[in-house]
């Protein structure tokens, strides 16, 4: 294979991962888009369709969208851990079916916690209640213990209240990894939502998924390093 130097080899690098993060981004969109079309479907002015809501987010989100999700974080993993850069439709489907009983599982129970929070703050919120504030700064340790999680997943062959508790010590433990996880993420987020919408479907997931993935990565790697010194030592 023709190996490609200079501005025309950085070009060629770029444009394939571009293709490949769009690839897997692409299906985790597509697996999501009933919750995403829920969220602006359904009105929320009164009980019913607050009831109908949570009935239907709950069922999108244990049954398409988290599950969706996990795999994109085992692609993320293997192209960082394996450097295994092979088809991405089909690395992105074999970790959808493998994965998808045990994801379901815990795909209803962060349903659960996230749509109580939901009910929760915006309820504060509406009320301009103070606690609000207090249920924003919940909402973004549940996003860093849940990305932080999913990571444990795609990383490690434990059991879910193993990597429940792992996650939670990450999260808490690691205050830099979880600072710049959330800091990425949230700049991504806002870019796609608020400036460059097409990134959506095309990039954010996989975007967010490799970049708090690679920090995950590298602070395991620091943590079983120090520890290996420790025992030799």
């Amino acid at each position: 294979m023709l190996e490609l130097k200079g501005i025309a080899g950085v070009l060629y690098t770029v444009s394939e991962w571009i293709m490949r993060l769009s690839a897997v981004n692409l299906m985790w969109f597509i697996l999501s888009l009933p919750f995403f079309t829920l969220l602006v479907a359904i009105d929320m002015s009164d009980s019913a369709g607050r009831i109908w809501f949570g009935l239907a987010a709950w069922l999108f989100v244990t049954f398409l969208f988290f599950p969706a999700t996990a795999a994109v974080f085992s692609v993320a993993r293997s192209w960082i851990v394996e450097e295994d850069y092979s088809s991405a439709f089909k690395k992105y489907i074999y970790h959808l079916k493998s994965d998808y009983k045990a994801s379901i599982k815990t795909g209803a129970l962060f349903a659960l916690v996230w749509l109580v929070w939901y009910y929760n703050y915006f309820y504060f919120y509406s009320e301009q209640n103070s606690v609000a504030f207090l249920f924003l700064i919940i909402g973004l340790g549940m996003f860093i213990f849940t990305v932080n999680f999913l990571s444990i997943s795609a990383h490690y062959d434990m059991s879910s209240k193993a990597r429940m508790k792992n996650a939670f010590f990450i999260s808490a433990g690691r205050p830099l990894t979880s600072l710049s996880i959330l800091a990425s993420s949230a700049v991504l987020l806002w870019i796609s939502l608020f400036q460059l919408l097409w990134l959506l479907p095309l990039l954010v997931c996989s975007l967010i998924a490799f970049v708090s993935f690679s920090a995950f990565h590298k602070a395991t790697v620091k943590i079983t390093g120090k520890a290996a010194s420790n025992t030799t030592a």
